[in-house]
């Protein structure tokens, strides 16, 4: 490590910090998107509309910069971009939001840690990548603790294998895109890769939105208004404006710092969940730390 990587400064870690909280409010925020303010007028809109929608106004947002990066390109190029964007983005977007319909939201922020575990899993299985057996030990002890979390029974004493499984896949979405992004899209700027990734998924998502009816959903709903400020908080917060963030921390650091924030964000999801009433017992606390445990042996390789 370099001098200048062991000397930050303060703001990086602010700006790390930061993103932590934006990223670990967003699953209260899918929560507050699905069921309203209060919770108590039933589902304002299911998880696939809410999903559409987010990234709808998420890659309309990104299109002035999108324009800017478009001219140039090649074929492979948007093969590429369009994984990022439909398998990175939009796929787990919905995924997500379909699954906190019946999961607390601080399970779901916790079950989120396991992106870089897939990312390292599709990065063997894709492009060869070798592994140490430390890694290999903490991919076993990550998923490990994520088939915990997955077991748990919620306050009504229920288990929903099928919503856990539908986050893990979400998270094993960005362990490919990510992968995609490394090997097949390093000529462009990061910012331009996710805009125009973002852009391309604004109109397909938006008629998604349109044609499952989720327009009537929210005209119907007396919490409609606080839903979908939650959603446009979401997508425009939490995704447009969290992207400017991690490419700024990526600049002024490096990747592997950047990175650390995974360990944070759990911490904001099970502060927002319990604060809104969460059940949530300390197997939960311990099975989130072993994929954390697990997440830290990988990186650290």
């Amino acid at each position: 490590m370099t001098d200048r990587e062991s000397h930050y400064g303060a703001w990086p870690y602010v700006l790390l910090l930061l993103l932590a909280a934006v990223w670990g409010s967003s699953f209260i925020l899918m929560k507050v998107g699905l069921f309203g303010w209060t919770g108590n007028g039933g589902v304002v809109m299911n998880g696939l509309q809410l999903g559409m929608l987010r990234i709808a106004l998420a890659g309309g947002v990104m299109w002035p910069i999108a324009w800017r990066h478009f001219r140039g390109l090649n074929r492979s190029t948007w093969v590429a971009l369009a994984i990022n964007g439909f398998v990175g983005s939009l796929l787990p977007a919905v995924l997500f939001a379909v699954s906190q319909e019946r999961l607390p939201s601080a399970v779901a922020g916790m079950l989120n840690a396991l992106s870089p575990l897939w990312t390292l899993v599709m990065a063997v299985g894709l492009y060869g990548t070798v592994v140490r057996r430390k890694q290999v030990l903490g991919l076993l002890l990550g998923f490990a603790g994520a088939l915990g979390l997955m077991s748990l029974k919620d306050a009504s004493g229920e288990v929903h294998w099928g919503s856990a499984g539908m986050l893990v896949l979400a998270t094993a979405c960005y362990g490919l895109s990510i992968n995609v992004v490394k090997n097949r899209l390093g000529d462009l700027p990061s910012v331009a890769i996710s805009a125009l990734a973002l852009s391309m998924t604004a109109i397909p998502a938006g008629v998604g939105f349109w044609l499952s009816g989720g327009h009537v959903a929210l005209a119907a709903h007396p919490e409609s208004g606080e839903a979908f400020l939650a959603v446009v908080a979401l997508a425009w917060v939490g995704t447009a404006a969290a992207l400017m963030l991690f490419n700024a921390l990526i600049k002024r650091t490096n990747a592997f710092f950047a990175s650390s924030v995974t360990y944070v964000i759990p911490l904001f999801a099970l502060f927002w969940g319990w604060m809104d009433g969460e059940w949530l017992g300390w197997p939960h606390v311990l099975f989130g730390a072993i994929v954390l445990s697990g997440v830290r042996l990988v990186a650290k390789g």
